[in-house]
């Protein structure tokens, strides 16, 4: 009795892990590599435009003047910010607002980082700016990585703050948030 029991009950848990889960319809599996890739180099490109993280001092010049350290510090202005963003980004990148959007969070100082989301089927996806000896590859925001905890929280900040800005202008990316994966 109890070895039939077993063997039902591995026919319909062997049965179940057949069925394919049902698709969401939100989320791709792999992110393509062409999206990655301009995910990363878009996320590149405004950091030296902006002299976000350590780009200044590996050569980039940015296109705002945020004076010295300390005391000598200027603030950099959403019109300034957008501005040079803008011109950084140019045509270089076709799937910006299709594929992702770019976020740069603001405070009175200026930017704070640049931020990549996927749209679409993309959704599940984003990097964030790193130092130039990095990688600002894109992760998956439901993984349970530090790494996709980090742009997963970074994502959240960047919709709820008014003073983001949004390239193109007229999309965000903060629709529902992903499942946590456990």
């Amino acid at each position: 009795m109890q070895v039939t029991l077993l063997l039902l009950a591995a026919a319909f848990m062997a049965e179940g892990a057949a069925k394919p889960a049902p698709s969401s319809g939100k989320s791709t599996v792999k992110l393509a590599p062409a999206v990655s890739k301009e995910m990363t180099e878009s996320i590149i490109a405004v950091n030296k435009s902006l002299g976000l993280e350590s780009w200044p001092s590996h050569g980039a010049t940015p296109c705002v003047d945020r004076g010295g350290q300390g005391l000598t510090a200027k603030d950099v202005s959403a019109d300034d910010t957008r501005k040079c963003a803008t011109t950084a980004l140019g045509n270089k990148f076709p799937e910006l607002g299709k594929s992702f959007v770019l976020a740069i969070p603001m405070v009175q100082l200026g930017p704070v980082t640049v931020i990549a989301l996927g749209l679409g089927d993309n959704s599940d996806w984003g990097a964030y700016s790193c130092d130039p000896q990095r990688q600002c590859k894109p992760v998956k925001l439901s993984a349970p990585s530090k790494w996709g905890k980090r742009v997963a929280e970074r994502k959240a900040k960047a919709c709820s703050e008014a003073t983001t800005l949004w390239f193109p202008p007229d999309q965000k990316a903060c629709g529902a948030p992903p499942a946590a994966a456990k």
